[in-house]
C-alpha cells in the first residue's frame, strides 16, 4: 500500500506525519460511507489509509476520534473567519450551500441519522463539526455586515440555506447543487430575511 511503500527508515518528518494524517481522514471517507460507522472497522480504515491500527490510535485516539476529525477537515474549508481576503456573507453563505449539498457530506448525514439512535455521541459530534460551526461563522458574518442585531438571525439563515433541498438531498431525490445553484439559494435566503440589498459580494 501507498502509506507502507513510502515507509522510510526512522521517525518520520512532521510533513509526512501531517501527509500520512491528510490521506487517513481523507481515505476514511470512503471506508464510512460504504459500512456505515460502526461497520467499519479498525482493520478497514486501516488498510484503506496504508496504516496500522496503532497508528490510528497514536494519531486519534479510535475511531470516534478519526470520524470526528475526518467531519472537521470536509468543514473545515466552509468557516473561514470573516477576515479572511473577499469573504463576505453570501460567499461563505453560497460555501455552506454547496457543501453541505454534496454527496459527501450528505452520505455522512445520512450515516449519521441511521446511527443516532443507538450512538447518539455521534450525532452531537457531527452536529458541533459542522451545522454548529457554520451557525457560528454566520453569526459572526452577520454582526459584521448587518450590525449586532443581526447576529441573531443566523439559525434561521442557516435553515433557510439548507431548506427543502436539503431534505430532498437525504432522501436521494435530488442531485447535488452546482456552484451556481449554490450561489442562487444562497441570495434567495439573504433576500427573504431583507438582506438581500448587501448581495454584492
Amino acid at each position: 500500500m501507498e502509506g507502507i511503500q513510502q515507509h522510510r527508515r526512522g521517525r518520520p518528518t512532521a510533513e509526512q506525519r501531517e501527509e500520512r494524517r491528510e490521506r487517513m481522514l481523507q481515505r476514511s471517507l470512503s471506508v464510512f460511507l460504504e459500512r456505515g460507522y460502526q461497520g467499519a472497522t479498525l482493520d478497514e480504515l486501516a488498510r484503506a489509509s496504508g496504516v496500522t491500527k496503532r497508528t490510528i490510535y497514536t494519531d486519534y485516539g479510535d475511531k470516534a476520534g478519526l470520524f470526528a476529525a475526518m467531519v472537521d477537515a470536509l468543514a473545515g474549508g466552509i468557516s473561514q473567519g470573516p477576515d479572511a481576503a473577499g469573504d463576505t456573507l453570501t460567499s461563505l453563505a453560497t460555501r455552506i450551500v454547496f457543501r453541505i449539498h454534496s454527496d459527501e457530506l450528505v452520505g455522512l448525514h445520512r450515516l449519521v441519522i441511521a446511527e443516532s439512535p443507538r450512538l447518539p455521541e455521534l450525532a452531537r459530534s457531527f452536529y458541533e463539526h459542522t451545522d454548529a460551526r457554520h451557525i457560528t461563522a454566520l453569526r459572526v458574518h452577520l454582526a459584521k455586515e448587518h450590525g449586532t442585531d443581526a447576529g441573531p438571525l443566523a439559525p434561521v439563515l442557516f435553515s433557510l440555506l439548507l431548506g427543502e433541498r436539503h431534505r430532498q438531498r437525504l432522501l436521494g431525490v435530488r442531485g447535488a447543487a452546482s456552484e451556481a445553484q449554490a450561489r442562487t439559494i444562497a441570495e434567495d435566503a439573504l433576500h427573504q430575511l431583507g438582506l438581500g440589498r448587501a448581495l454584492s459580494g
